[in-house]
């Protein structure tokens, strides 16, 4: 079922985008819906949508997902302060929005699909395999935002940023874990990101455009590696339960 889940989400994000490419980056980003609906419909089908309904709100797991959605929160602040950067607005647009489209990645892959696979297989490769799910998730747009801006290493960036989505996931889906797999944690998590990272290091808009896309973008080479020991030390804790 994981697999399946998977497969059908990455075949509609594909067409969407492939039938969508002139569209607006604003409008292409709806595709972050995909997994959150997915995964609502696939549980209204097992008769299982109030159950997962009750997880999403963090209702089976109140203590922990207070805890660990101010501790994302707290991640978030700090992350601000540290960068001391201005806030550009991009397709995030609308805050409110900006976590909804959030939300809607993370119910699909941290609250439903990461628990499915951790069920199934080692904490390293359900990791593993949602890694390169949600890589693969981003890759037809990442493809198109290449084909439009044109960087100097297209095919390099893609895999590169592929990889960064499956670093990213380790944080993300340690929240999601720690907090009982509400979608709260995860989602804030991912929301902040979203909000800071085009203003402390993208390269693909003009008045950030300073550098190699794929080696100094908030998802290339330099992200891939500041994430590798975050990553360590939550694949270590989930196995040896250190916090």
């Amino acid at each position: 079922m994981c697999l399946e889940f998977a497969a059908f989400v990455l075949s509609i994000t594909a067409l969407w985008v492939c039938i969508l490419r002139n569209a607006s980056f604003s409008f292409l980003a709806l595709a972050m819906f995909f997994p959150g609906a997915t995964a609502l419909i696939w549980e209204a089908g097992n008769g299982e949508l109030m159950s997962f309904m009750s997880k999403l709100s963090g209702a089976n797991e109140k203590v922990k997902c207070i805890i660990f959605s101010a501790l994302a929160v707290l991640l978030a602040v700090v992350m601000g302060w540290a960068n001391q950067v201005e806030i550009r607005k991009q397709h995030n647009k609308s805050r409110f929005f900006g976590f909804l489209r959030a939300a809607g990645e993370e119910i699909g892959w941290r609250c439903f699909l990461l628990p499915c696979l951790l069920d199934r297989f080692s904490v390293l490769t359900a990791f593993t395999i949602s890694g390169i799910v949600c890589g693969l998730f981003h890759v037809p747009v990442m493809i198109l935002l290449n084909y439009r801006l044109k960087p100097s290493y297209p095919y390099l960036t893609v895999i590169v940023q592929s990889v960064s989505c499956l670093n990213s996931v380790c944080l993300l889906g340690w929240l999601a874990v720690k907090s009982g797999y509400s979608m709260w944690a995860c989602s804030i998590m991912h929301w902040f990101w979203n909000i800071y990272k085009p203003a402390v290091s993208d390269t693909n808009t003009p008045e950030k455009n300073t550098g190699q896309q794929w080696l100094l973008d908030g998802d290339g080479l330099t992200d891939c590696i500041a994430m590798l020991p975050v990553a360590a030390v939550v694949v270590y804790d989930l196995n040896y339960k250190l916090f």
